[in-house]
């Protein structure tokens, strides 16, 4: 009976795993965007594909941790309640002559949206360590770097989405009394002002 109940247990917990994976079932935005006003270098942006890598690293490492995620070009792409990551490299630290030529930094926004509307966002910055600048120019250091904010992307989505649906669901019970309370003062008879005197 005990192994029985034990064996229940076990197949309700995966059940659950199982619609809450395919409830956060994430689309990715790829390639990542530039901002326009991101302060880049014209040659590390010209000869590094940054938008490129960067959303290639997110999608896999994003995919690993969610199976079954999709990749679009444009948000606007995305279907209705559609969990869209957006992710825009805000700016870019470093010079050609890789290591020689000083560090390298790239600073991200990461943005989880639904229905084109952002619902949970974070910024990340990572730096290139000392030792890459021995042994690498400057395209493999900052590649280097977009691995590693793909892994932090996908290290703060989880978190981010339990953050998201606490949201939508407060917001749900706020709105449903509201309209309660409508529905009830449209549907009850409308009281006199005043009486008539006889």
């Amino acid at each position: 009976m005990q192994a029985n109940l034990f064996l229940l247990t076990g197949v309700l917990a995966l059940s659950f795993a199982q619609a809450s994976r395919a409830d956060d079932r994430v689309t990715v935005v790829t390639p990542a965007i530039l901002d326009p006003n991101a302060p880049i270098s014209q040659a590390v942006k010209r000869e590094c594909s940054l938008e490129a890598n960067l959303g290639s690293q997110v999608f896999q490492k994003v995919s690993e941790r969610f199976p079954g995620t999709e990749q679009i070009q444009n948000s606007s792409q995305a279907g209705p309640e559609k969990i869209v990551l957006r992710v825009t490299i805000l700016g870019v630290l470093g010079m050609g002559g890789g290591g020689w030529s000083g560090p390298k930094a790239m600073n991200v926004r990461a943005e989880i949206l639904r229905n084109a509307k952002v619902i949970e966002t974070t910024t990340l910055n990572r730096q290139s360590h000392p030792v890459w600048g021995s042994v690498s120019g400057t395209c493999p250091i900052m590649h280097r770097i977009a691995a590693a904010l793909g892994q932090d992307v996908a290290r703060w989505l989880p978190s981010a989405l339990v953050l998201a649906k606490d949201k939508s669901l407060s917001s749900d019970q706020t709105v449903a009394p509201r309209q309660e309370e409508s529905e009830a003062s449209t549907a009850a008879p409308d009281k006199p002002t005043s009486e008539t005197s006889r």
